[in-house]
């Protein structure tokens, strides 16, 4: 690399250049993104909490020294995360992704069979879905819950009514209901 910058620079409120043209900042940084090693990434999201290149390879621990030959990119990457820090964000969730299935994974080969049956739920919840879960309501002693429904005197007549008015009732089913009620 030549040391300049080929990526987009910000010209009022569009992004333009000869390699990348008219493209959203979220896209050309998840392109920068992608070029970028681990402590590259790294450094450009401590970058963004730091005053300094220096002060922000400290705190990812890397020498100044080594952040100072990084190609352009990497200065390239800072200025756009700074426009658009969710798009670092889900990029470094997504490269990492991985990593973070093979820590839950290696959870089923614990010592502790706890920690082997959560595991295991865990991951075939995420894939199957929970179980269906029956839930018994009961009244006191154990007996069944009595549902008590009260409604006007006319009230079941009117429903119906408007039921029948648009067409969700068979024919002559309100009339089998009205005798049912009665």
């Amino acid at each position: 690399m030549d040391g300049q910058s080929y990526l987009p620079t910000l010209k009022r409120g569009t992004v333009t250049d000869q390699l990348i043209t008219e493209k959203p900042i979220s896209d050309t940084l998840e392109t920068v993104l992608a070029q970028l090693s681990t402590d590259q990434i790294r450094f450009v999201v401590a970058r963004s909490e730091c005053a300094t290149d220096k002060e922000a390879a400290r705190a990812v621990g890397i020498r100044a020294d080594t952040v100072y030959h990084w190609p352009a990119i990497v200065r390239d990457a800072v200025r756009l995360m700074a426009e658009d820090g969710l798009q670092t964000a889900l990029h470094v969730r997504r490269r990492n992704l991985a990593k973070a299935m093979l820590v839950k994974v290696a959870g089923l080969d614990s010592e502790d069979e706890r920690i082997k049956q959560a595991t295991a739920t865990e991951i075939i919840e995420w894939e199957l879905g929970k179980a269906t879960q029956k839930q018994e309501v009961s009244g006191p002693d154990g007996e069944p819950v009595e549902v008590k429904h009260e409604l006007a005197d006319n009230a079941v007549a009117d429903i119906l009514s408007i039921l029948a008015s648009v067409g969700a009732l068979q024919p002559g089913a309100e009339d089998s209901r009205d005798a049912e009620t009665q």
